[in-house]
């Protein structure tokens, strides 16, 4: 696969229409010919699905110890931030929303949450493991895209009358003004102890997690595209105050905000920027689905 951009590692192509209530967006990296390995971050994500083409790459939750990541891989949503480390490397993947896993991996999140298994190490990883043999040979974005769009919308069949609260759930997870487990019951219809059950098994963690999470990524992203800001001016209105974040960002990201600024983002940061501008947002657990019916 050739370079993507010249500015860029990566690139992102949205997925048909009908997918992307299921899947956030293909992804495709190539770093380079450059031999010198390089380090970098996962930021929590929604699972996401990774075939790598080329090079090799190892990677660790932050604090954990490094393992070697399979070439074909599958990683459940994630509650920490993770370093790689990678040299010349070529992956082509894709994001499973919640709505994603539920309909083509279908067994509970919470058991594969903060894990990387690879494709073939279980039966209900089926689905997302058949493109690999597909796109084999391919080098084109655009081609692959397209073929992953076909074969996935044929697995997909008829939509599960359970679709409409997993969709309501994910929108009002993502609602800046809901940030409480008694508001997202409110928002969403769904009685708290149904929430909580659905929350773990469908997106993989506990709701107040969640909600906490999402907060902290917006202020995240702020500090991301407006980089004259400093941590305090961009922090998220539910933030009681700087502290408040800077016990969140060590939760999540496993360091100080101190410490994040001086590690090596280059990649991350340029592929993060290619997102905004393909995907509308930053990093993936901020972009969420339209409603049903496009209601």
């Amino acid at each position: 696969m050739p370079a993507l951009t010249d500015k860029s590692p990566a690139r992102f192509i949205l997925p048909a229409q009908p997918l992307r209530r299921y899947i956030s967006a293909y992804y495709f990296l190539n770093t380079g010919p450059d031999k010198t390995e390089q380090e970098d971050f996962l930021y929590p994500e929604w699972a996401t699905v990774r075939f790598t083409l080329q090079g090799k790459a190892t990677g660790n939750t932050v604090g954990l110890a490094p393992l070697d990541i399979p070439a074909d891989s599958i990683t459940g949503p994630t509650g920490r931030a993770a370093l790689l480390r990678f040299r010349n490397v070529v992956v082509v993947g894709f994001g499973l929303l919640p709505l994603g896993w539920y309909r083509m991996i279908g067994c509970p999140a919470d058991r594969w949450a903060d894990k990387v298994s690879a494709v073939d190490a279980a039966p209900e990883f089926g689905q997302v493991a058949q493109l690999r043999p597909e796109i084999e040979g391919l080098s084109d974005p655009e081609q692959i895209a397209a073929l992953c769009d076909h074969i996935l919308l044929k697995a997909l069949g008829h939509t599960d009358p359970l679709e409409a609260d997993i969709i309501a759930m994910h929108q009002a997870i993502g609602d800046p003004d809901i940030s409480n487990v008694a508001d997202l019951s409110r928002a969403t219809g769904i009685p708290t102890q149904r929430l909580e059950r659905l929350s773990r098994r469908i997106f993989g963690f506990p709701p107040k997690l969640l909600l906490r999470r999402q907060r902290f990524l917006r202020t995240l992203a702020n500090v991301m595209e407006h980089p004259d800001l400093n941590w305090s001016g961009a922090l998220d209105g539910h933030y009681f105050d700087q502290a408040h974040f800077n016990r969140e960002f060590q939760t999540f990201m496993g360091m100080s905000p101190g410490q994040y600024l001086a590690m090596p983002r280059a990649v991350s940061s340029a592929a993060n920027r290619t997102r905004a501008q393909h995907v509308g947002q930053l990093l993936q657990l901020l972009q969420v689905p339209a409603p049903p019916n496009g209601q």
